[in-house]
Protein backbone atom coordinates (compact mmCIF):
# COMPACT_ATOMS: atom_id res chain seq x y z
CA UNK A 1 0.00 0.00 0.00
CA UNK A 2 1.53 3.44 -0.82
CA UNK A 3 1.49 6.45 0.99
CA UNK A 4 -0.03 8.55 -1.79
CA UNK A 5 -3.19 5.99 -1.71
CA UNK A 6 -4.12 6.49 2.25
CA UNK A 7 -3.26 10.16 2.18
CA UNK A 8 -6.10 10.21 -0.33
CA UNK A 9 -8.30 8.11 1.45
CA UNK A 10 -7.60 10.68 4.47
CA UNK A 11 -8.72 13.53 2.03
CA UNK A 12 -11.82 11.76 0.38
CA UNK A 13 -13.31 10.74 4.15
CA UNK A 14 -12.89 14.18 5.42
CA UNK A 15 -14.47 15.99 2.11
CA UNK A 16 -17.46 12.93 3.00
CA UNK A 17 -18.26 14.38 6.70
CA UNK A 18 -17.05 11.37 7.93
CA UNK A 19 -17.25 12.06 12.05
CA UNK A 20 -13.93 10.40 13.72
CA UNK A 21 -10.54 11.39 12.07
CA UNK A 22 -8.10 9.09 10.36
CA UNK A 23 -4.94 10.05 10.58
CA UNK A 24 -1.86 8.15 8.70
CA UNK A 25 -0.68 5.92 11.40
CA UNK A 26 -4.54 4.38 12.00
CA UNK A 27 -2.80 1.60 9.26
CA UNK A 28 0.08 1.03 10.56
CA UNK A 29 -1.26 -1.89 12.42
CA UNK A 30 -4.30 -4.33 12.00
CA UNK A 31 -7.25 -1.85 13.36
CA UNK A 32 -10.33 -3.96 12.48
CA UNK A 33 -12.98 -1.82 14.68
CA UNK A 34 -11.67 1.46 12.54
CA UNK A 35 -12.19 -0.81 9.10
CA UNK A 36 -15.58 -1.90 10.38
CA UNK A 37 -16.86 1.94 11.68
CA UNK A 38 -15.64 2.51 8.09
CA UNK A 39 -17.83 0.05 6.30
CA UNK A 40 -20.88 0.82 8.54
CA UNK A 41 -20.71 4.44 7.77
CA UNK A 42 -20.31 4.35 4.20
CA UNK A 43 -23.45 1.53 4.18
CA UNK A 44 -25.99 3.75 5.18
CA UNK A 45 -24.39 6.47 3.51
CA UNK A 46 -25.37 4.47 0.32
CA UNK A 47 -28.42 3.11 1.51
CA UNK A 48 -29.65 4.22 5.31
CA UNK A 49 -32.10 1.35 5.02
CA UNK A 50 -29.83 -1.81 5.24
CA UNK A 51 -30.11 -3.67 8.27
CA UNK A 52 -26.37 -5.45 7.94
CA UNK A 53 -25.64 -6.74 11.80
CA UNK A 54 -22.51 -4.95 12.98
CA UNK A 55 -21.50 -7.55 15.88
CA UNK A 56 -17.83 -7.91 15.72
CA UNK A 57 -17.03 -9.42 19.08
CA UNK A 58 -16.29 -12.86 17.35
CA UNK A 59 -14.29 -14.44 14.88
CA UNK A 60 -17.16 -15.42 12.96
CA UNK A 61 -19.70 -12.54 13.60
CA UNK A 62 -16.41 -10.62 11.70
CA UNK A 63 -16.37 -13.27 8.82
CA UNK A 64 -20.30 -12.50 8.80
CA UNK A 65 -20.06 -8.54 8.82
CA UNK A 66 -17.24 -8.35 5.80
CA UNK A 67 -18.96 -11.38 3.67
CA UNK A 68 -22.40 -9.63 4.22
CA UNK A 69 -20.96 -6.26 3.10
CA UNK A 70 -19.05 -7.15 0.14
CA UNK A 71 -22.67 -9.16 -1.09
CA UNK A 72 -24.21 -5.20 -0.46
CA UNK A 73 -22.01 -3.67 -2.66
CA UNK A 74 -21.36 -6.13 -5.07
CA UNK A 75 -25.11 -6.05 -5.59
CA UNK A 76 -26.08 -2.22 -5.46
CA UNK A 77 -22.54 -0.14 -6.47
CA UNK A 78 -21.40 -3.20 -8.77
CA UNK A 79 -18.21 -2.68 -6.96
CA UNK A 80 -15.90 -6.56 -6.27
CA UNK A 81 -13.90 -6.08 -2.78
CA UNK A 82 -11.00 -8.44 -1.60
CA UNK A 83 -12.40 -10.07 1.61
CA UNK A 84 -8.93 -11.18 2.80
CA UNK A 85 -7.61 -7.58 2.47
CA UNK A 86 -10.34 -6.17 4.30
CA UNK A 87 -10.17 -9.40 7.08
CA UNK A 88 -7.06 -8.41 7.37
CA UNK A 89 -8.03 -3.91 8.59
CA UNK A 90 -3.96 -2.83 7.80
CA UNK A 91 -2.47 -0.42 4.86
CA UNK A 92 -4.00 -2.99 1.78
CA UNK A 93 -7.63 -2.57 3.44
CA UNK A 94 -7.51 0.79 2.27
CA UNK A 95 -6.94 -0.10 -1.13
CA UNK A 96 -10.58 -1.03 -0.58
CA UNK A 97 -12.35 1.24 1.06
CA UNK A 98 -11.15 3.56 -1.35
CA UNK A 99 -12.74 2.59 -4.24
CA UNK A 100 -16.35 3.09 -2.26
CA UNK A 101 -14.83 6.23 -1.02
CA UNK A 102 -14.09 7.48 -4.57
CA UNK A 103 -17.37 6.37 -6.06
CA UNK A 104 -19.34 8.52 -3.35
CA UNK A 105 -16.71 11.51 -3.53
CA UNK A 106 -17.64 11.49 -7.55
CA UNK A 107 -21.26 11.41 -6.79
CA UNK A 108 -20.91 14.35 -4.26
CA UNK A 109 -18.99 16.12 -6.59
CA UNK A 110 -21.12 15.73 -9.48
CA UNK A 111 -24.36 17.06 -7.68
CA UNK A 112 -23.16 20.55 -7.64
CA UNK A 113 -22.64 20.40 -11.45
CA UNK A 114 -24.81 22.19 -13.11
CA UNK A 115 -28.77 20.82 -14.13
CA UNK A 116 -27.77 20.53 -17.68
CA UNK A 117 -24.48 18.73 -16.75
CA UNK A 118 -26.22 16.70 -14.36
CA UNK A 119 -28.77 15.48 -17.21
CA UNK A 120 -26.03 14.90 -19.25
CA UNK A 121 -23.87 13.27 -16.63
CA UNK A 122 -26.78 10.47 -15.33
CA UNK A 123 -27.64 9.73 -18.76
CA UNK A 124 -23.97 8.74 -19.71
CA UNK A 125 -23.57 6.95 -16.50
CA UNK A 126 -27.25 5.57 -17.13
CA UNK A 127 -25.75 4.44 -20.81
CA UNK A 128 -23.34 2.96 -19.35
CA UNK A 129 -24.68 1.20 -16.66
CA UNK A 130 -26.66 -0.29 -19.29
CA UNK A 131 -23.44 -1.84 -20.94
CA UNK A 132 -22.03 -2.58 -18.36
CA UNK A 133 -25.54 -4.61 -17.04
CA UNK A 134 -25.88 -6.42 -21.09
CA UNK A 135 -22.34 -7.19 -21.04
CA UNK A 136 -23.34 -9.27 -17.51
CA UNK A 137 -25.57 -10.99 -19.31
CA UNK A 138 -24.56 -11.84 -22.56
CA UNK A 139 -21.29 -13.70 -20.69
CA UNK A 140 -23.67 -14.88 -18.24
CA UNK A 141 -26.02 -16.50 -21.16
CA UNK A 142 -22.89 -17.75 -22.81
CA UNK A 143 -22.55 -19.58 -19.74
CA UNK A 144 -25.75 -20.77 -19.10
CA UNK A 145 -25.79 -22.35 -22.96
CA UNK A 146 -22.30 -23.84 -22.61
CA UNK A 147 -23.66 -25.34 -19.00
CA UNK A 148 -26.78 -26.68 -20.67
CA UNK A 149 -25.31 -28.16 -23.78
CA UNK A 150 -23.11 -30.40 -21.44
CA UNK A 151 -25.95 -31.63 -19.30
CA UNK A 152 -28.20 -32.12 -22.13
CA UNK A 153 -25.15 -33.99 -24.49
CA UNK A 154 -24.80 -36.21 -20.66
CA UNK A 155 -28.98 -36.74 -20.66
CA UNK A 156 -29.13 -39.99 -22.22
CA UNK A 157 -26.61 -41.51 -20.17
CA UNK A 158 -28.52 -39.31 -16.78
CA UNK A 159 -32.02 -40.32 -17.81
CA UNK A 160 -31.74 -44.54 -16.45
CA UNK A 161 -30.03 -43.06 -12.92
CA UNK A 162 -32.88 -40.53 -12.49
CA UNK A 163 -35.61 -42.98 -13.01
CA UNK A 164 -34.50 -45.41 -11.03
CA UNK A 165 -34.09 -42.96 -8.48
CA UNK A 166 -37.37 -41.51 -8.87
CA UNK A 167 -38.94 -44.88 -8.88
CA UNK A 168 -37.37 -45.54 -5.67
CA UNK A 169 -38.09 -42.64 -4.03
CA UNK A 170 -41.92 -43.49 -5.43
CA UNK A 171 -41.61 -46.76 -3.93
CA UNK A 172 -40.62 -45.52 -0.15
CA UNK A 173 -43.07 -42.82 -0.33
CA UNK A 174 -45.42 -45.64 -1.07
CA UNK A 175 -44.36 -48.48 1.06
CA UNK A 176 -43.49 -46.74 4.07
CA UNK A 177 -44.67 -50.02 6.79
CA UNK A 178 -42.16 -51.98 4.35
CA UNK A 179 -38.57 -52.29 5.35
CA UNK A 180 -37.34 -53.40 1.77
CA UNK A 181 -36.14 -50.21 0.66
CA UNK A 182 -34.52 -49.69 3.79
CA UNK A 183 -32.38 -53.19 3.61
CA UNK A 184 -31.41 -52.29 -0.40
CA UNK A 185 -29.83 -48.97 1.03
CA UNK A 186 -28.16 -50.74 3.77
CA UNK A 187 -27.24 -53.81 1.64
CA UNK A 188 -25.75 -50.51 -0.84
CA UNK A 189 -23.91 -49.12 2.23
CA UNK A 190 -22.43 -52.12 3.20
CA UNK A 191 -20.93 -53.10 -0.14
CA UNK A 192 -19.35 -49.34 -0.33
CA UNK A 193 -18.01 -49.55 3.36
CA UNK A 194 -16.54 -53.06 2.00
CA UNK A 195 -15.45 -51.56 -0.86
CA UNK A 196 -13.78 -48.96 1.07
CA UNK A 197 -12.60 -50.67 3.31
CA UNK A 198 -10.25 -53.24 1.05
CA UNK A 199 -8.91 -50.14 -0.67
CA UNK A 200 -8.25 -48.95 2.80
CA UNK A 201 -6.63 -52.36 3.50
CA UNK A 202 -4.48 -52.09 0.16
CA UNK A 203 -3.35 -48.69 0.73
CA UNK A 204 -2.05 -49.70 4.07
CA UNK A 205 -0.72 -52.66 2.44
CA UNK A 206 1.07 -50.37 0.22
CA UNK A 207 2.22 -47.76 3.04
CA UNK A 208 4.02 -50.99 4.67
CA UNK A 209 5.55 -51.48 1.58
CA UNK A 210 6.91 -47.97 1.16
CA UNK A 211 8.37 -48.46 5.00
CA UNK A 212 9.90 -50.92 4.26
CA UNK A 213 11.46 -49.91 1.14
CA UNK A 214 12.73 -46.35 2.88
CA UNK A 215 14.41 -48.16 5.64
CA UNK A 216 16.42 -50.52 2.89
CA UNK A 217 17.47 -47.12 1.36
CA UNK A 218 18.11 -45.38 4.38
CA UNK A 219 20.38 -48.21 5.72
CA UNK A 220 22.36 -48.62 1.99
CA UNK A 221 22.63 -44.93 2.15
CA UNK A 222 24.15 -45.64 5.88
CA UNK A 223 26.48 -48.52 4.14
CA UNK A 224 27.30 -45.89 1.44
CA UNK A 225 27.78 -43.04 3.52
CA UNK A 226 30.30 -44.98 5.87
CA UNK A 227 31.83 -46.38 2.20
CA UNK A 228 32.68 -42.98 1.47
CA UNK A 229 34.17 -41.88 4.85
CA UNK A 230 36.51 -44.67 4.36
CA UNK A 231 37.36 -44.18 1.47
CA UNK A 232 38.04 -40.21 2.03
CA UNK A 233 40.16 -41.00 4.96
CA UNK A 234 42.56 -43.44 2.90
CA UNK A 235 42.86 -40.91 0.39
CA UNK A 236 44.35 -38.39 3.03
CA UNK A 237 46.47 -41.12 4.28
CA UNK A 238 47.90 -42.08 1.41
CA UNK A 239 48.39 -37.57 -0.18
CA UNK A 240 50.00 -37.77 3.30
CA UNK A 241 52.59 -40.56 3.32
CA UNK A 242 55.89 -40.65 1.17
CA UNK A 243 56.13 -43.45 -1.55
CA UNK A 244 59.21 -45.38 -1.22
CA UNK A 245 60.25 -45.41 -4.90
CA UNK A 246 60.43 -41.30 -4.80
CA UNK A 247 64.07 -40.92 -3.69
CA UNK A 248 64.92 -43.66 -6.49
CA UNK A 249 63.13 -41.05 -8.58
CA UNK A 250 64.26 -38.14 -7.63
CA UNK A 251 68.06 -39.61 -8.15
CA UNK A 252 67.30 -40.77 -11.59
CA UNK A 253 65.81 -37.26 -12.27
CA UNK A 254 69.11 -35.62 -10.97
CA UNK A 255 70.84 -37.99 -13.74
CA UNK A 256 68.77 -37.76 -16.10
CA UNK A 257 69.36 -33.48 -16.13
CA UNK A 258 73.30 -34.16 -16.06
CA UNK A 259 73.30 -36.86 -18.78
CA UNK A 260 71.00 -34.14 -20.88
CA UNK A 261 73.59 -30.93 -19.96
CA UNK A 262 76.36 -33.17 -21.80
CA UNK A 263 74.33 -34.55 -24.25
CA UNK A 264 73.87 -30.28 -25.13
CA UNK A 265 77.28 -29.80 -24.94
CA UNK A 266 78.52 -32.91 -27.06
CA UNK A 267 75.65 -31.93 -29.65
CA UNK A 268 76.81 -28.41 -29.76
CA UNK A 269 80.41 -29.20 -30.27
CA UNK A 270 79.24 -31.53 -32.42
CA UNK A 271 77.29 -28.97 -34.60
CA UNK A 272 80.70 -27.01 -34.45
CA UNK A 273 83.23 -29.32 -35.70
CA UNK A 274 80.69 -30.46 -38.78
CA UNK A 275 80.52 -26.54 -39.52
CA UNK A 276 84.33 -26.08 -39.48
CA UNK A 277 84.89 -29.34 -41.11
CA UNK A 278 82.52 -27.67 -44.46
CA UNK A 279 84.31 -24.74 -44.06
CA UNK A 280 87.28 -26.39 -44.53
CA UNK A 281 85.96 -28.69 -47.02
CA UNK A 282 85.09 -25.87 -49.51
CA UNK A 283 88.45 -24.07 -48.54
CA UNK A 284 90.21 -27.24 -49.90
CA UNK A 285 87.78 -27.31 -52.94
CA UNK A 286 88.90 -23.53 -53.63
CA UNK A 287 92.34 -24.34 -53.16
CA UNK A 288 92.12 -27.60 -55.73
CA UNK A 289 90.38 -25.57 -58.52
CA UNK A 290 92.71 -22.84 -58.15
CA UNK A 291 95.83 -24.83 -58.53
CA UNK A 292 93.94 -26.87 -60.89
CA UNK A 293 93.70 -24.02 -63.12
CA UNK A 294 97.31 -22.57 -62.93
CA UNK A 295 98.73 -25.87 -63.53
CA UNK A 296 96.20 -25.76 -66.81
CA UNK A 297 97.28 -22.16 -67.56
CA UNK A 298 101.19 -23.30 -67.14
CA UNK A 299 100.81 -26.59 -68.71
CA UNK A 300 99.47 -24.51 -72.29
CA UNK A 301 102.05 -21.54 -72.17
CA UNK A 302 104.48 -24.40 -71.98
CA UNK A 303 103.26 -26.52 -74.86
CA UNK A 304 102.60 -22.82 -76.59
CA UNK A 305 106.49 -22.24 -75.66
CA UNK A 306 106.76 -25.88 -77.86
CA UNK A 307 105.37 -24.34 -80.72
CA UNK A 308 106.83 -21.69 -80.70
CA UNK A 309 110.47 -23.69 -80.33
CA UNK A 310 109.45 -26.21 -82.91
CA UNK A 311 108.00 -23.52 -85.53
CA UNK A 312 111.71 -21.73 -84.84
CA UNK A 313 113.80 -23.98 -85.46
CA UNK A 314 111.85 -25.34 -88.63
CA UNK A 315 112.28 -21.93 -90.37
CA UNK A 316 116.11 -21.81 -89.68
CA UNK A 317 116.73 -25.06 -91.81
CA UNK A 318 114.63 -24.25 -94.39
CA UNK A 319 116.49 -20.76 -94.76
CA UNK A 320 119.98 -22.61 -94.57
CA UNK A 321 119.35 -25.39 -97.25
CA UNK A 322 117.33 -22.29 -99.84
CA UNK A 323 119.99 -19.89 -99.42
CA UNK A 324 123.63 -20.14 -101.61
CA UNK A 325 125.95 -18.50 -98.81
CA UNK A 326 128.26 -16.47 -101.30
CA UNK A 327 132.27 -16.26 -101.38
CA UNK A 328 134.89 -14.72 -100.03
CA UNK A 329 134.94 -12.71 -95.82
CA UNK A 330 130.92 -11.95 -96.55
CA UNK A 331 130.28 -15.58 -97.01
CA UNK A 332 132.51 -16.70 -94.16
CA UNK A 333 131.47 -13.79 -91.85
CA UNK A 334 128.18 -15.25 -92.73
CA UNK A 335 128.90 -19.15 -91.99
CA UNK A 336 130.44 -18.27 -88.83
CA UNK A 337 127.57 -15.97 -87.98
CA UNK A 338 125.25 -18.78 -89.46
CA UNK A 339 127.09 -21.57 -86.90
CA UNK A 340 126.40 -19.19 -83.72
CA UNK A 341 123.39 -18.53 -84.55
CA UNK A 342 122.11 -22.12 -84.02
CA UNK A 343 124.05 -22.55 -81.12
CA UNK A 344 122.41 -19.65 -79.30
CA UNK A 345 118.95 -21.68 -80.55
CA UNK A 346 120.28 -25.13 -79.56
CA UNK A 347 121.30 -23.26 -76.08
CA UNK A 348 117.96 -21.64 -75.39
CA UNK A 349 116.41 -24.99 -76.24
CA UNK A 350 118.32 -26.44 -73.84
CA UNK A 351 117.84 -23.68 -71.22
CA UNK A 352 113.52 -23.42 -72.17
CA UNK A 353 113.22 -27.22 -70.52
CA UNK A 354 115.53 -26.85 -67.57
CA UNK A 355 113.65 -24.29 -66.67
CA UNK A 356 110.37 -26.00 -67.36
CA UNK A 357 111.79 -28.80 -65.29
CA UNK A 358 112.81 -26.43 -62.57
CA UNK A 359 108.80 -24.59 -62.65
CA UNK A 360 107.41 -28.44 -62.61
CA UNK A 361 109.78 -29.28 -59.77
CA UNK A 362 108.68 -26.33 -57.43
CA UNK A 363 105.31 -26.74 -58.62
CA UNK A 364 105.15 -30.55 -57.27
CA UNK A 365 107.20 -29.17 -54.20
CA UNK A 366 103.90 -26.77 -53.19
CA UNK A 367 101.61 -29.21 -54.00
CA UNK A 368 103.19 -32.33 -51.53
CA UNK A 369 103.92 -29.05 -49.17
CA UNK A 370 100.38 -28.13 -49.27
CA UNK A 371 99.47 -32.09 -48.99
CA UNK A 372 101.44 -32.46 -46.07
CA UNK A 373 100.33 -29.15 -44.51
CA UNK A 374 96.68 -30.55 -45.13
CA UNK A 375 97.83 -33.51 -43.03
CA UNK A 376 99.08 -32.05 -40.29
CA UNK A 377 96.30 -30.00 -40.10
CA UNK A 378 93.77 -33.07 -40.03
CA UNK A 379 96.33 -34.38 -38.04
CA UNK A 380 96.04 -31.65 -35.24
CA UNK A 381 92.06 -31.31 -35.99
CA UNK A 382 91.93 -34.92 -35.18
CA UNK A 383 94.10 -35.08 -31.99
CA UNK A 384 91.61 -32.01 -30.87
CA UNK A 385 88.65 -33.86 -31.31
CA UNK A 386 89.87 -36.94 -29.48
CA UNK A 387 91.26 -34.46 -26.61
CA UNK A 388 87.98 -32.74 -25.92
CA UNK A 389 85.94 -36.22 -26.05
CA UNK A 390 88.19 -37.48 -23.52
CA UNK A 391 87.95 -34.09 -21.31
CA UNK A 392 84.16 -34.63 -21.82
CA UNK A 393 84.63 -38.49 -20.65
CA UNK A 394 86.32 -37.70 -17.69
CA UNK A 395 83.64 -34.82 -16.37
CA UNK A 396 80.98 -37.14 -16.82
Amino acid sequence: MSFREIRNFCEIMRSLGYSRIISMENFRTPNFELVADILDWLLLRVDPECDIPNDIEEERQRINFITNVAKFFLSKTRIKLNLRKLYEANGYAVRELLKIATMLYKAQSSSSKTDEESLMDIAMSSKLQNLKTAHGLATQITDTGAKLFDLLSKEKELRDAREKALGFLDNISRNLDSNAEQEYIRKCIRDIIQSQTGNLAQMEKMLEELENDEKTLEAKIKKRTGELERAEKRMKSLQTVRPGYMDEYERLEQEIEKLYEVYVVRFRNLAYLEHDLDEYSQKEEEKSKQISESLNQERNEIMETQKRRLIGDGEFEEGDIEQNPPKGKAGNNNAGSNRERPMEARQNNRRQPKQEESDESDLIDEDEEEGSLEVDEEGSEEELEEEESDSIDNDF
